[in-house]
């Protein structure tokens, strides 16, 4: 890995501010993209060799070209996708939320479709036990009983994202390009699209920004969360049950490295699911 960049004045603008990332215009059509914390580090190095697995998937990404260091925090240089993102478009425009959840189903359709390209990478399951067994924010008894639940899930082969929601979109030319893959697995796809939908109901909000603005965000994505969900059952066809748990054990995964912001909708939607797994045909969606 090189060392010795440097992030300052006016050499790299900051472009943008994400939950685990920076970026920062490193000129001649590149970005960097820099883990902002410790515990980011390894997850901003996974990324970069998911990176190089997707470019030859074919799939809709900005290319990465090499793993750097930055005043000791690894930092991938790749493609600079310029526009607004699906989000800032929505919030633009918020009555083309029925276009804009069907595109973002297509999209996530094709991802899962990508199976050559999950091979390798690590498993969904593996990754959402690793975090519920280890969140600080979960009951102990809480946690057994998502951990034993999430072992009668299917392993699946699709490729899953796993921060699949259209803030990670870049609108250029277009085309939809698909961003920050540092949550990428192998697993079942209904699991992604569950944590999708989570994402769209439990929208965090991040230090930069405002309440109104945070407020918009969640009507809007609400809005394109019933959207999305329609049309993805119409491309990938599930049963509400298998969403459902899908969705409890993705709730008790984000108490582990989701935002502080989300924490406590996320706890209560937990506490509230569990007492109703034993209920058939219960759609927990519906409790968030």
């Amino acid at each position: 890995m090189k060392r010795g960049l440097l992030v300052q004045g006016d050499e790299f603008p900051l472009l943008a501010r994400g939950g685990q990332a920076e970026i920062y215009d490193c000129g001649e059509g590149k970005v960097l993209r820099l883990a902002k914390r410790p515990q980011d580090f390894d997850a901003i190095r996974y990324e970069y060799a998911v990176y190089s697995v997707l470019a030859r998937a074919g799939l809709p990404v900005p290319r990465a070209y090499e793993l750097v260091e930055v005043k000791g925090a690894p930092a991938i240089i790749m493609d600079r996708v310029s526009g607004p993102t699906m989000l800032d478009t929505l919030a633009s425009n918020p009555f083309q939320t029925a276009q804009w959840g069907r595109e973002l189903a297509r999209l996530h359709a094709e991802v899962g479709k990508c199976k050559e390209a999950a091979q390798g990478i690590r498993s969904t399951r593996a990754k959402a036990e690793w975090c519920i067994s280890r969140s600080q924010a979960l009951p102990e008894q809480t946690r057994k009983i998502v951990i034993d639940l999430l072992q009668g899930l299917p392993d699946g082969d699709a490729l899953c994202h796993g921060d699949f929601h259209p803030g990670n979109i870049i609108l250029q030319d277009g085309k939809g390009y698909i961003i920050d893959w540092v949550g990428a697995s192998r697993g079942d796809l209904i699991a992604d699209v569950a944590h999708s939908y989570l994402l769209l109901r439990v929208v965090p909000r991040l230090p930069h920004v405002g309440r109104l603005l945070h407020v918009m965000q969640g009507r809007i994505a609400h809005a394109l969360a019933r959207r999305y969900l329609k049309e993805m059952a119409s491309l990938v066809p599930f049963d509400d049950e298998l969403l459902s748990r899908w969705l409890l054990v993705n709730a008790a995964e984000r108490t582990y490295h989701g935002l502080p912001s989300e924490q406590n909708q996320l706890l209560a939607f937990v506490e509230r699911a569990i007492p109703m797994l034993d209920k058939r045909g219960k759609d927990l969606s519906r409790l968030l």
